[in-house]
């Protein structure tokens, strides 16, 4: 998966990618522990009086709602605009100014709660504040990954990298768990370990992330003297990881690659009228695209607008599934709800890899959709079997949410964002992948936001509702698998004429 004739290349490969994942699961742990300890600061009808002494009387629900959805949404509109500038100052350093930022408002919080509890406007003034440092991190990663991870292994590659988002769910709830439950501790604590750990990965990632990319790091093997790539199989994929294509009878010596300009002195091959291949230079390109034009790219639209329900729908099942649960008189609620996460990393990992094989998107996550529409409708109908608590079917059903729903939120997110960054209208373009992914990501959480809003008026109707919201999803996805299904036909009828 990260193999490469280059030397040392699939080691950095590797390192980038651990480097990467630890950094947003360290980051997302910051979300979970907020989410575990602000719904405990915020219930006050709970006949359990443990955490009483710690409980703030104007931290309720409701302000708890509008909190989330500050939050959410400064942090969609945030990387709708600021997209295009990591796109620009580097994905590296875009990506650590938010994770640093994040890390410092954490601890902020945290103090704040310690010190002065009753000041509403702060929290959700220093809430709105960590919505924009958390806004960059996401596109800057996914910048990084994709222009160091091998083009033919990329989109399985972010299958499993998606993954972070789930394991940092779950080392949220752990160190809630252990620090709260087992040490006793103040229900402040696990957010405090959460701002460390992100802090912590921040400085290391200053050294162990490079800051070049792979095709830079192809580019020094190369022989002084006659400045062309010393290695058959290095030329190979540097010109892979430039885009170009050319043909097997150009041979090494016949490229002359200056370092000090490399893009712009890339050659590609063509053909004379008389028939043998000449050298021609690319014809340059764009290094950077706006917010605008991102919108205007082939099916980033319809991507985006899917995502949006889907981002929802993930989103409501996140912050009220417990609280949901709970109404049912359910032991191990915390327990249940981490299915989803259980159930998101091999649902992401599947779907990525049936894409990949099949050759669709489309065609392959509209029914996955809908199916899951069905199963979120089978986890309300559960609340109707009066007897007893069916406890195993509700671990079932939320796994299969996870692997559904989950499983697609986490491949748009991550695998289907790269593609859509290195799309051939793309072609030559350095500067992409952090704009693209603003677009898709950026309008999905501030939809999610507005979301938020809606839910605490529906009642028990919440899975109806998400399971429109995938129904939406999916509809806005049958242009592309119209799409697909044109494309599937044309090869069937090109091989069968061979």
């Amino acid at each position: 998966m990260f193999n490469s004739p280059v030397p040392g290349l699939k080691a950095k490969r590797i390192q980038v990618f651990i480097c990467c994942f630890i950094q947003y699961a360290m980051l997302h742990s910051c979300r979970s522990t907020w989410s575990f300890t602000s719904g405990i600061l915020a219930k006050q009808d709970d006949d359990d009086h443990k955490y009483d002494d710690q409980r703030i009387d104007d931290f309720d629900k409701s302000y708890l709602a509008d909190v989330n959805f500050a939050f959410l949404f400064t942090y969609g509109s945030s990387m709708l605009f600021l997209g295009q500038v990591g796109d620009r100052i580097g994905p590296k350093r875009f990506m650590l100014c938010g994770t640093f930022l994040t890390g410092i408002i954490q601890f902020l919080i945290a103090g704040l709660f310690t010190v002065e509890q009753h000041n509403r406007w702060i929290i959700l003034t220093l809430m709105i504040f960590n919505g924009i440092a958390q806004a960059p991190v996401w596109p800057g990663l996914m910048a990084i990954m994709n222009n160091w991870q091998s083009k033919p292994n990329k989109v399985i590659i972010m299958g499993y990298f998606t993954a972070c988002t789930n394991i940092g769910n779950i080392l949220g709830d752990l160190f809630a768990g252990i620090f709260i439950e087992q040490f006793q501790f103040s229900v402040i604590s696990p957010i405090y370990v959460a701002a460390a750990g992100v802090t912590l990965m921040s400085f290391i990632n200053i050294f162990a992330i490079p800051t070049d990319s792979a095709k830079e790091y192809i580019s020094k093997f190369r022989n002084p003297n006659t400045k062309s790539l010393v290695y058959k199989d290095a030329h190979a994929e540097y010109m892979s990881r430039s885009g170009s294509r050319t043909a097997s009878v150009v041979s090494n010596q016949d490229l002359d690659i200056s370092k000090s300009n490399i893009d712009q002195s890339l050659l590609t091959v063509a053909r004379n009228t008389v028939g043998e291949p000449q050298l021609q230079p690319k014809r340059p390109k764009k290094d950077s695209i706006n917010m605008f034009s991102a919108w205007k790219l082939p099916n980033v639209a319809l991507y985006a607008f899917s995502f949006g329900c889907i981002k929802a729908v993930f989103y409501i099942l996140a912050f009220w599934l417990p609280n949901y649960l709970s109404g049912q008189e359910l032991n191990g609620v915390a327990w249940i709800t981490q299915m989803i996460e259980w159930g998101t990393i091999p649902g992401c990992i599947l779907i990525c890899y049936s894409g990949v094989y099949w050759n669709v998107r489309a065609s392959l996550i509209v029914p996955i959709l809908w199916l899951g529409t069905v199963v979120m409708i089978c986890i309300d109908q559960l609340r109707k079997i009066e007897n007893h608590k069916p406890y195993f079917l509700y671990y079932l059903l939320v796994f299969l949410t996870g692997l559904l729903i989950g499983g697609v939120y986490n491949n748009i997110s991550g695998a289907i964002v790269i593609e859509l960054s290195n799309m051939k209208e793309l072609k030559g373009n350095k500067k992409s992948t952090a704009t693209v992914t603003s677009v898709v990501m950026g309008y999905g959480a501030t939809f999610a936001a507005l979301n938020q809003l809606i839910v605490p008026h529906l009642g028990d109707k919440i899975f109806e509702y998400c399971g429109l919201n995938a129904v939406i999803a999916g509809m806005f996805l049958i242009p592309l698998i119209i799409t697909e299904y044109k494309r599937l036909r044309q090869n069937k009828s090109q091989v069968q004429q061979l």
